[in-house]
């Protein structure tokens, strides 16, 4: 009997034990919903195509006309962790395209959570032609409202569930929007900028764009040390899409090339980085993170 086999009948009370499959073991994935052996195959070529995501295409191509039109770009991102990875990703890769970017984390205590008209009317001193909210945003219906009636351009990347209302953006991308066929419902909001960015980059590549710019492509699991510490601060389920981005950002982290700042958030919770597991993202560099937030300005996670 296989392991697949092992898992389906654990999991209907009807498993052989005279197998090749621990029973511990075949309880555990029985636990977690994995039905196969093949799910614990934690290869990027696993993930759930980006295009698979709805609107990524949508959204990639208003990102190329904010880049090809050199708007000013301003993202708006959440005060906790998964907002700060989330702000944190969008901003350096857009940088790294050469892009007119800055971002806005609204001060918790004096305007609340979102994309509200009073973060709108901080955000228009700065000129913006696009606003970009990360692990926020399918809530704000008045926000959308202030910063399109001052003829900004709005693109909302969210995983949160949405009300019976949803803001009249330019572009939406969420999981759970309704009639969104995408299969793994719980990605953080980290994960959906991650799939943002992933189909702008294969839209530019696609189009001959670092050709005709000379800029570098970007290698988007470069980022994934970002994807992998939003994710599990956030404790989202860890799906076997999140646990592939949450284990090959790990990976990236246990060899060295992840950015300062995650190295500095192992030095001050002292933790080994070539050591680290997902505990160690979600009760000491996690925490942390979220500790700007909660008591002060999460612009310092994010910077």
């Amino acid at each position: 009997m296989n392991a697949c086999e092992i898992v389906r009948r654990q999991a209907t009370g009807t498993v052989d034990f005279s197998g090749d499959l621990h029973p511990l073991l075949a309880r555990v994935f029985a636990n977690r919903g994995i039905s196969c052996s093949e799910e614990l195959e934690l290869d990027l070529s696993g993930l759930l195509p980006v295009s698979s995501l709805g609107q990524v295409d949508a959204a990639a191509g208003l990102l190329e006309q904010a880049l090809d039109s050199s708007w000013n770009i301003l993202v708006i991102g959440d005060f906790d962790a998964d907002g700060a990875t989330s702000t944190a990703l969008a901003v350096s890769l857009l940088r790294k395209l050469g892009a007119n970017v800055d971002y806005l984390v609204p001060n918790r205590f004096a305007f609340g959570y979102g994309l509200t008209p009073g973060i709108v009317g901080v955000a228009l001193e700065s000129s913006p032609d696009l606003i970009i909210t990360v692990d926020n945003g399918i809530s704000s219906i008045e926000g959308v409202v202030a910063a399109k009636a001052a003829g900004v351009h709005v693109l909302v990347t969210d995983h949160h569930l949405p009300g019976d209302e949803l803001p009249d953006a330019d572009v939406i991308v969420n999981p759970n929007s309704p009639g969104e066929c995408f299969p793994d419902k719980s990605l953080a909001g980290v994960g959906v900028i991650f799939y943002v960015m992933t189909a702008f980059v294969k839209q530019l590549a696609d189009a001959g764009w670092f050709e005709k710019t000379a800029v570098e492509q970007p290698r988007m699991g470069d980022w994934l040390d970002l994807v992998a510490l939003g994710t599990v601060a956030d404790v989202v389920p860890l799906t076997r899409n999140n646990r592939i981005m949450v284990e090959q950002g790990l990976r990236r982290m246990r060899a060295g090339k992840t950015r300062p700042g995650i190295e500095a958030l192992c030095r001050v919770s002292k933790r080994v980085p070539a050591q680290l597991v997902s505990s160690d993202l979600g009760f000491a560099l996690g925490p942390r993170l979220n500790a700007a937030g909660r008591l002060e300005d999460m612009s310092v996670g994010i910077e």
